[in-house]
């Protein structure tokens, strides 16, 4: 289980700080997707694991309801 939570974290974990990086990905419709944003990079890749969705679903909850640290939350689940 802490395998997965790093392999998640680890896709995102370049997102945050101040020398932070941008992700490019494909969308499900063959569109390019640049962004930082935590919970962008989540919903775009498909993740089997349950303990990854649910990761998934910690982060969407945090954009919901505060509207940042989206990556910060999955980072700290790691703890």
């Amino acid at each position: 289980m802490i395998d997965v939570y790093q392999a998640v974290a680890d896709i995102i974990r370049t997102t945050l700080g101040p020398r932070s990086k941008l992700k490019m990905l494909l969308d499900a419709s063959g569109g390019i997707v640049v962004t930082n944003d935590g919970n962008a990079i989540l919903r775009e890749i498909d993740l089997a694991h349950p303990d990854a969705k649910s990761m998934v679903e910690l982060s969407r909850t945090q954009d919901e309801e505060v509207g940042d640290g989206t990556t910060s939350i999955i980072i700290l689940s790691m703890f």
